[in-house]
């Protein structure tokens, strides 16, 4: 999957003058496209390159693609090392989010702050942490004089939500994330719960909570819950008479102490002429993973981190409306509004969901279910989406301003597809801004017709005007507004 990160820093005052010795300053590893390229159409043409150099526009009308800047770059280059793709480009434009807008995610100036030149640095490859681009950021804090610092696309609705009071959670920390990975094993988690909901659970009678494909692994299973701090042991006393448990302890030494102090059974037997038993009781970490499915929570945050999006970008349990939002993240200027779901997502579920989207707008709803999502719940969703499609128009103002298309509804289905459908849906909006950045730099690359226009009749000029022996063309004139290569008479 492709993989976006970005970096910016405020330009120098002279960061055009060094752009122009740019290539010549870089590791060799770092191979140049844009540059090379001008050159070599020049040296066809018989022009010097600085004649010919591309002017970009100032603006980009684009309906589908939104520019990410409201200017095009003043100066570019693309690097390659054979296998990611490096760029830097000198913009001037206002610091920009997204927001969604006559069905399309589109881009606004935060007019509040002034434009300010910026450097910016993209990186477009397979590794989300490449070796390489530290190289390429460290090359180009040496060339400008600058310390770039990574940036972000940011979606107008996931500021908007911010605003009205929300933070984006604390990382979890290793050992939840330990505890939330082996949770998800179904048994596993079947077992946990199990633990949870009895308030202690006799070793004995543990593989009778299993389900029976999973009981040869009860041992196994009970020892990952035990390794993982989601479950602790206890010393049980069971009365002989009642059979009921009469005493917890949390080991047998403190039991056998206890009955040195005279401790006795309800029945009135010494507490260790009892059965004793051992129970797996829940621990607090285990409870706190359990409740709400918070385990689910983490997995998904950990596989966001995975493709690049930092845990400020992420909202959890948010509340709006009176409905609950799982989990809300910000992914390179597009809203993923994901529900989680450990067990089947059914018709019921269907309803709130769509309330839900209609209260957050998110760009991309995921639901993520441990199991499956209902064909109900799916012909629902379909329905919905086809009533709310928008009728054919014949007006042209249509064709500029389409009424807002239903959004799209994603579905994962087992947490063995959580990691691939995490990826495909970053490397979808990863690619879009990749494919727009590429477009504006691979424009560059080629001559602007104008300056080839003029360049043409400048030379036209210094033929006509500079006597030679022989008849004044193109080829004998090869430097526009320098001087004639022709002999002097």
């Amino acid at each position: 999957m492709p993989i976006l990160q970005m970096r910016q820093a405020t330009a120098p005052s002279n960061a055009i003058e060094v752009f122009n010795t740019l290539n010549s300053s870089m590791p060799g590893t770092f191979r140049p496209l844009i540059a090379p390229t001008l050159a070599s159409q020049a040296d066809i043409l018989g022009f010097p390159v600085d004649t010919l150099r591309r002017r970009p526009p100032r603006r980009v009308y684009e309906y589908e693609l939104a520019p990410a800047s409201r200017s095009m770059p003043q100066r570019a280059e693309l690097f390659t090392d054979g296998t990611s793709l490096f760029v830097v480009t000198l913009v001037e434009q206002e610091p920009v989010r997204r927001s969604r807008a006559r069905g399309t995610v589109s881009l606004e100036a935060e007019t509040h702050k002034p434009p300010e030149p910026l450097l910016q640095a993209y990186y477009i490859g397979l590794e989300l942490n490449s070796p390489r681009l530290g190289q390429f950021e460290q090359a180009i804090n040496q060339a400008f004089g600058v310390e770039l610092k990574p940036f972000f696309y940011s979606a107008n609705r996931f500021e908007e939500l911010i605003a009205e009071g929300r933070a984006a959670p604390s990382a979890p920390s290793a050992t939840e994330l330990e505890s939330a990975r082996a949770l998800c094993n179904r048994a596993t988690r079947a077992l946990a719960i199990a633990i949870k909901a009895s308030g202690g659970l006799l070793v004995r009678d543990l593989a009778k909570q299993l389900p029976a494909d999973a009981r040869d692994r009860t041992d196994d299973i009970q020892s990952a819950l035990r390794s993982v701090g989601l479950v602790g042991a206890e010393i049980v006393v069971v009365c002989s008479k009642t059979q009921a448990q009469t005493a917890r302890v949390p080991s047998m030494e403190i039991l056998q102490a206890l009955s040195k102090q005279g401790l006795k059974c309800a029945c009135g037997r010494p507490v260790t002429d009892e059965r004793i038993e051992e129970a797996l009781t829940i621990t607090e970490l285990g409870r706190t993973l359990l409740d709400r499915s918070r385990w689910l929570t983490i997995i998904l945050l950990d596989e966001l981190a995975a493709v690049g999006v930092p845990i400020e970008k992420t909202l959890i349990e948010h509340q709006a409306g009176g409905d609950e939002m799982d989990l809300l993240a910000d992914v390179s200027g597009e809203l993923v509004f994901f529900e989680l779901k450990d067990k089947e997502f059914n018709l019921g579920n269907a309803y709130s969901f769509e309330a839900k989207i209609g209260i957050i707008q998110p760009n991309h709803p995921v639901i993520v279910s441990t199991e499956h999502v209902g064909n109900d719940a799916k012909d629902h969703f379909q329905r919905a989406r086809l009533a709310r499609a928008p009728s054919p128009s014949t007006s042209p103002s249509a064709r500029y301003y389409p009424k807002e298309e239903a959004t799209e509804i994603k579905y994962t289905e087992g947490l063995e597809n959580l990691q691939g459908d995490v990826r495909q849906l970053a490397s979808a909006i990863y690619g879009g801004d990749a494919t727009r950045i590429l477009s504006q730099v691979l424009a560059m690359a080629s001559l602007d017709a104008r300056s080839l226009i003029e360049a043409l009749e400048a030379s036209a000029v210094v033929a006509t005007q500079t006597p030679t022996k022989s008849t004044g063309t193109l080829a004998a004139c090869r430097v526009a507004g320098a001087h004639c290569c022709a002999p002097a008479p």
